[in-house]
Order: structure tokens, then C-alpha cells, then sequence
């Protein structure tokens, strides 16, 4: 008999909820189970000079399914992503992510406690509201991550529609150097290091080096996000309040949606790039000891922010059992860089 169309309704987010085993044994750390993972305690690089075997299409692999990126960038909100509207109408959000696709960029929308991503003082909406539309009233602090910075987050004071011609460009050569071509990688590119350092002077662009841990919590958008990495952003915030781990060393912020659902709990790890999924409470100790490792290991290559270290394709990925890609590859080049990690 089938159930009532009323029950049915009602049951249906407890089934639409619910979310795959953990891809750990609780409390057995991953490299007991999966000989193909390996622990990132020390970021390990590949070698290049052997062909890399074909891609794991095992169950186990969620690589391969980050969207393919130079750079993020993330709008601070007054309000947490559980307040966000399902799909936002935001006109300043539509135009930079039509914007930033030419040259690879993302946008999305970000929020974190305690002012860790100061908001702007003059805006406290979403875009959502008509007479903010229509007299243009948006306006964000904004924070970027590229392949041109891979090792610090850049933070823009104000973003409008009334810069953002002039905020686009400037990101668009920081992220490709001399502005030519639309290429993968990591090249330093003296154009991009120079531009930065003459907007941080006379623009007020400023440069963090902080690791950056963001849980997409969009409840509106997915339940599974909602509730999954909620339950993954107070663990994070907790784990780390417990190791005497402040808001100076590490930033658990919450974003909109980032694309997969079903790969829910969604942690993304900047300034390197580096997307997990899959991820739930009880895995964040053995997440967060890898994470923490490898970060500060990847920023001794670097102290000012530049690429001069090895580059996304030769960097091992991160926690392998949860790494869904890399800011700065392709879905190919994600596949082929996890398929050669020991």
C-alpha cells in the first residue's frame, strides 16, 4: 500500500537527509584502511618521471569532482549561511561570477563567528531586497584566494557594482600575470606579485597568510548541507578550541553552496586550494591533525605569499580518502594527480 501523500511529505527530508556511511572507521585513522592513502603529515611531492597509472574509479574516490578553478572568491556576510535564500538574486553575486568565469574566478558567499571575516560596516543585506537592487546599495568585503597567491588569502575592503569593473581586471592580471591567456598552473608571474603588492599599498588590499577552513552549511539549498556541515563546522570549532587553536592560526567560516550535495559535509581548504567531501563529525580529529600538518608544511615553501614552492601538480592530495580536487586543476589533471599518489 503506498504511504499517504501528506506522510510522504513529511518523511521525505529524513530520507533526502540522510548520508552515506563515514569513509572511516570510527576512530581508525584512514591509512589503516585504505593502502592507497597515505598520512599528509609531511606534504609529500610526485615524481613526474613515470607515467601515472589509470584513475581510481574505485568506490572510495571523489576525485576528480572539484569544479575546476584559478581562483575563489568569497563575499563576507553579516548573516550565516542558514539565513541565506535558497538560490540568491543577488545582482553584484550574478555579475562577478559572470565576470570571473572568463578567467576562471568563482564567487561565492562566506560568513564566519566573532568577525573572524569582517563584514562590510555599511551593508548587512544579501541582495535580496528590491530597493537595494534598485539603487545599487550592495556592497561586500571581499576575500580571494588564486594560484597567483597560493599561500595567502588577498582581502578587498569594498566590492560594488561601482568598482567591480576595476576589481575584476585587477584580479584577472594578478591571477594571469601579464593578463595573456587563460592558463592552469602556478606560475609566480612578476605581474601578479607586483599588482598585488601596489593594491595592497595604495588600495588597501591586504595580505593573510592564516589557514582558512570553509564548511558549506546551506541548509536552504540542501538539508544534507545544512545539517551535515553545521555538524562539521561546531566539530572543527570545537576540536580546535580543545588543541588551543584560536582565530590568529585558523578560520572555520561557512559558505553558500559549492556545488555537490552529495558530497556533504563539503570542506574547503584555503589558501592551497584543496576541496574535501564526504567528511562528518567524527572524522574531524584525524582530518584536522592532516590539515594542520600539511599546511604547515606547504607555507615553509613560501613566506610572502607567492608561488615559488612545488606546484599543484606535483603536491600530493590532502587527506585522499575525502580529496575531491584542487583550486588550479582540471577534472583530468585532479584524476591523474591522485591516481599517482602513493
Amino acid at each position: 500500500m503506498a504511504l499517504p501523500h501528506s506522510l510522504m511529505l513529511t518523511l521525505a527530508p529524513t530520507f533526502a537527509c540522510r548520508r552515506a556511511p563515514s569513509r572511516l572507521i570510527h576512530d581508525c585513522h584512514y591509512t589503516a584502511i585504505r593502502p592507497r592513502a597515505f598520512s599528509s603529515s609531511t606534504p609529500q611531492t610526485l615524481s613526474t618521471t613515470t607515467e601515472p597509472p589509470a584513475p581510481d574509479s574505485g568506490p572510495f574516490s571523489l576525485a576528480g569532482t572539484a569544479p575546476d578553478h584559478t581562483a575563489y572568491v568569497l563575499l563576507h556576510t553579516h548573516l550565516p549561511p542558514a539565513a541565506y535564500p535558497a538560490r540568491s538574486r543577488s545582482p553584484l553575486w550574478r555579475a562577478w561570477t559572470m565576470k570571473a568565469r572568463r578567467w576562471g574566478g568563482a564567487v561565492n558567499f562566506a560568513w564566519a563567528p566573532g568577525g573572524q571575516l569582517p563584514a562590510h560596516p555599511a551593508y548587512a543585506g544579501l541582495g535580496e531586497d528590491p530597493d537595494d537592487r534598485r539603487l545599487q546599495r550592495e556592497r561586500y568585503t571581499a576575500s580571494v584566494f588564486s594560484v597567483a597567491r597560493r599561500h595567502a588569502r588577498l582581502e578587498i575592503p569594498e566590492v560594488s557594482l561601482a568598482n567591480l569593473d576595476e576589481v575584476d581586471e585587477a584580479l584577472r592580471k594578478l591571477v594571469h600575470g601579464d593578463g595573456g591567456g587563460y592558463g592552469y598552473g602556478d606560475s609566480s608571474g612578476s605581474g601578479g606579485g607586483k599588482l598585488a603588492e601596489a593594491q595592497e599599498e595604495e588600495g588597501g588590499w591586504r595580505l593573510d597568510a592564516r589557514l582558512h577552513l570553509y564548511v558549506c552549511t546551506h541548509g536552504s539549498r540542501d538539508c544534507r548541507c545544512g545539517e551535515g556541515g553545521g555538524e562539521v563546522a561546531r566539530a572543527l570549532r570545537r576540536e580546535l578550541e580543545k588543541r588551543g587553536i584560536g582565530a590568529d592560526d585558523v578560520v572555520v567560516g561557512e559558505v553558500a553552496h559549492v556545488g555537490g550535495h552529495k558530497y556533504a559535509a563539503n570542506v574547503l581548504v584555503y589558501p592551497f586550494g584543496d576541496w574535501l567531501g564526504g567528511i562528518q563529525d567524527f572524522d574531524v580529529p584525524h582530518v584536522l591533525d592532516d590539515i594542520l600538518a600539511w599546511h604547515a608544511s606547504n607555507r615553509q615553501a613560501t613566506s610572502d605569499g607567492s608561488t615559488t614552492g612545488p606546484s599543484a601538480r606535483d603536491v600530493a592530495p590532502l587527506c585522499a580518502p575525502f580529496w575531491r580536487g584542487r583550486m588550479g586543476l582540471d577534472k583530468d589533471e585532479q584524476l591523474a594527480l591522485f591516481a599517482r599518489a602513493p
